[in-house]
């Protein structure tokens, strides 16, 4: 009996003990929950979420722990973190709608904003929107969901229909009336969408998003007067919200009403209910227009008032010195912000930024490196997107700083140096018709852009509309007479209209007045070459190599030359010397690797990159053009080592994806993975031919025939002349069975004499042809 009693004292010991810890756990959790919404109401959100993930360690079923954390997530910008709390404290207390509420409103949001339409999103709204309807059908959460999702789906009447009840039932929310608006203005009904619109901010003056809405209404039917109207009206009505003055002031850019702008501007930094960071804001807005003097202007002013806040305006200096490339006085005022403040890594990183366009001074690449990891930490700083973008611009990375400038002009269209800069990239890419759309994207904001416009002339000379070039060169010249560039251009265009003597004259005019400027006598090549005097043409840079004592510049023009005329000893001979002149740079190891390849001579060619890649082993260039040329040697295993080894190096290079996509096929190691590899390097560079070939040679090892021949077919009419086009296109049709195609294209692809690495696999198909 004693036994018994022992054993039941020590079951209720032990109750009483855990029932301690539980108590003991949840006074612990609860004062980091207190400690946690203090600090989210002072918006210190990053300190909030740790003490939220603190008190679910010590209670991992409390669901208002998952809420709260949910909404500082949310005011950090990590929504994909945020749903996942807030799908969890919706689980743990069903019954509270403000996190339903939040939750439904998040995914919406996310399901709107990703064109790719997330399934497993789609699946979640409509299961609540049902939900919500079937526990009240005037519910205000199920009509909205309904409604987006009816308008997604293009059922514009329903998601009227279901939007105008949800209004009915709750006329004074915001969110509803700004869908129902747009559900309107898609089933043709504008005059009642803005009816609505107007309706709501007459009874409820601080509703932006309607205002916001009603501006969008009336520019998409070009009501540019009533447009502008409904902004000053929200400004007017909102006297202490800075931000919509600020947004009128960005109209009046977008429709070139500079003075208007600037009386917007002044009273936007005249409001005194303005945010205190007013000089921020301001400096951040004239920057997006490419006015850096007026930009630095303001961050010097508010550096000076706000002893706060002044490690960020001296940042902020540095960043508009940096875009005005005044390199030194940028590193000088980073200097001494270092001394001041020596842990932030914004100063670091933007140091090493100003160093990457001086790689005596410093390490290029760290630079970029700095900034992409600062990016990473603050992704809506649109100005420092562009900085790095910069960066990656000067250190060759075109392709990823495309990206990042194309994301710049979504989320703000008015940002003119992010639209030049897009333009500067596509024209060194080749691409003219997109180097004209971004270069008069610049100019719808600022007209009178001296580098887009030089820009837009050039791409539409280049394109051959001869006139039109004509007309912006012209203009150009009458504004800024004594611009080389301008007039080198205007050359050509008489080059263009094989006006010779006059293209000549004006060659060797500009290049009496600049003795050192070599593309005046690359025009005066060209000019020769033009007009079949190949000789004349060599013999010129001869002379001219010797008249600069063995320029770089002019011995690589003279190799280019040689190279154009199918003098490949010449070119060889020169870029092996330009290769000694330069050791900083392994350009000229490139272009004679280029050469030999030609040439045919493989071995050589290998030999010179690899050697490029010892001098220089962070360049990327080397390990890209390396494969190729193993793989033609037949050291199919070497060639995929050094590709792999260039991918691990830059993950996010689409060329060395390319590279090992192809490979992959080609060996057939794992053409799920070359699938995805080829894919990805397609979206980066969705016009680059070499890159959908390769997806389209991908399909081919898959047997996905009809997948690979709607990409050859179209790469085969814009590139009737290319042998590996005609060659895959060939392959692709053998193996959809339609031989007689296939022995078209292949036979086509032998008369264009295509290189020794697929002309055995050709004749090896067509003879399987006949």
């Amino acid at each position: 009996m004693r036994i018994t009693v022992t054993h039941v004292q020590g079951r209720r010991a032990a109750t009483v003990l855990l029932l301690f810890f539980l108590l003991q756990g949840c006074k612990t959790a609860g004062k980091y929950m207190q400690k946690g919404n203090d600090l989210f109401a002072r918006g210190e959100f990053a300190e909030a979420s740790l003490n939220y993930h603190k008190a679910l360690q010590k209670d991992p079923t409390l669901g208002e722990a998952y809420y709260q954390l949910g909404l500082s997530d949310l005011k950090e910008n990590k929504a994909p973190e945020a749903l996942q709390d807030l799908q969890q404290a919706v689980r743990l207390m069903p019954a509270n709608q403000a996190a339903k509420t939040e939750l439904t409103n998040l995914a919406l949001g996310a399901y709107i904003g990703d064109p790719k339409r997330p399934k497993f999103l789609y699946d979640l709204l409509v299961k609540w929107g049902d939900e919500w309807t079937k526990q009240d059908p005037h519910s205000l959460q199920g009509l909205r969901i309904q409604g987006y999702v009816a308008m997604l789906e293009q059922r514009p009447a329903e998601a009227a229909e279901l939007l105008r009840r949800a209004h009915q039932y709750n006329p004074r929310d915001e969110k509803i009336v700004d869908g129902l608006m747009d559900a309107l203005f898609r089933n043709n009904q504008p005059a009642e969408a803005e009816k609505a619109g107007l309706e709501f901010v007459a009874a409820d003056k601080t509703a932006a998003d309607v205002y916001d809405a009603l501006y969008r209404l009336y520019q998409a039917q070009h009501r540019n007067a009533d447009a502008e109207h409904i902004l000053i009206r929200k400004a007017k009505d909102n006297p202490r919200e800075g931000a919509y003055t600020l947004q009128l002031a960005a109209h009046y850019a977008m429709t070139q009403d500079r003075p208007n702008m600037d009386k917007a501007m002044q009273m936007f930094l005249a409001n005194p209910g303005a945010d205190p960071r007013v000089h921020l804001e301001a400096g951040d807005f004239f920057a997006s227009l490419g006015d850096l003097p007026r930009a630095q202007e303001q961050y010097q002013a508010g550096a000076a008032a706000n002893s706060k806040d002044k490690l960020l305006y001296l940042n902020r200096i540095a960043r508009t010195l940096l875009l005005q490339n005044k390199r030194q006085e940028g590193l000088k005022v980073l200097a001494a912000t270092i001394v001041q403040f020596p842990d932030d890594q914004e100063a670091r990183a933007l140091q090493a930024a100003l160093l990457v366009g001086t790689p005596s001074a410093g390490k290029p690449g760290e630079g970029v490196q700095k900034l992409r990891g600062l990016l990473d930490k603050n992704p809506a700083d649109l100005f420092l997107k562009f900085v790095l973008a910069r960066g990656l611009l000067e250190s060759g990375q075109l392709g990823e700083a495309r990206t990042q400038l194309l994301e710049i002009v979504k989320s703000r269209p008015q940002f003119v140096d992010a639209h030049v800069l897009l333009a500067t990239i596509a024209f060194q890419q080749g691409h003219m018709p997109e180097t004209i759309q971004h270069a008069e994207a610049a100019l719808e904001v600022d007209p009178n852009h001296l580098r887009a416009r030089m820009l837009r002339g050039s791409a539409l000379l280049q394109e051959g509309n001869l006139d039109q070039a004509a007309g912006v060169l012209n203009a150009l010249a009458r504004e800024v007479p004594q611009s080389v560039d301008v007039k080198l251009e205007l050359a050509y265009l008489a080059l263009k209209r094989r006006q010779f003597g006059e293209a000549e004259a004006a060659f060797k005019k500009i290049l009496d007045s600049n003795p050192r400027e070599w593309r005046a006598v690359s025009g005066l090549v060209d000019a020769d070459l033009a007009q079949n005097r190949q000789d004349r043409a060599l013999s010129t840079l001869e002379d001219e190599l010797t008249r600069s004592h063995g320029a770089p510049a002019v011995r690589s023009l003279l190799a280019s030359t040689a190279l154009k005329t199918g003098r490949y000893n010449v070119a060889i001979e020169n870029l092996r010397q330009l290769a000694d002149q330069t050791s900083g740079s392994i350009d000229p190891h490139i272009q004679l690797a280029d050469v030999y390849r030609l040439k045919g001579d493989v071995h050589n060619a290998i030999s010179v990159l690899e050697k490029a890649a010892l001098l220089q082993p962070k360049d990327p260039r080397p390990p890209a053009l390396l494969p190729y040329l193993l793989e033609m040697e037949n050291r199919a295993k070497e060639a995929k080592q050094v590709a792999m080894t260039a991918l691990k190096r830059q993950p996010q290079d689409p060329v060395a994806m390319n590279n090992v996509a192809y490979l992959l096929a080609e060996t057939g190691d794992s053409l799920d993975e070359a699938l995805k590899l080829a894919r990805a390097a397609v979206s980066k560079a969705p016009n680059n031919p070499v890159f959908l070939d390769t997806l389209g040679y991908v399909y081919l090892k898959r047997d996905q025939n009809d997948e690979a021949l709607d990409i050859f077919g179209n790469l085969i009419r814009k590139y009737p002349d290319d042998p590996a086009c005609a060659y895959h296109t060939g392959m692709a049709w053998f193996q959809k069975g339609d031989r007689a195609r296939a022995k078209m294209l292949l036979s086509h692809a032998l008369d264009l004499r295509p290189s020794k690495d697929i002309e055995p696999g050709i004749n090896e198909l067509l003879s399987h042809v006949n």
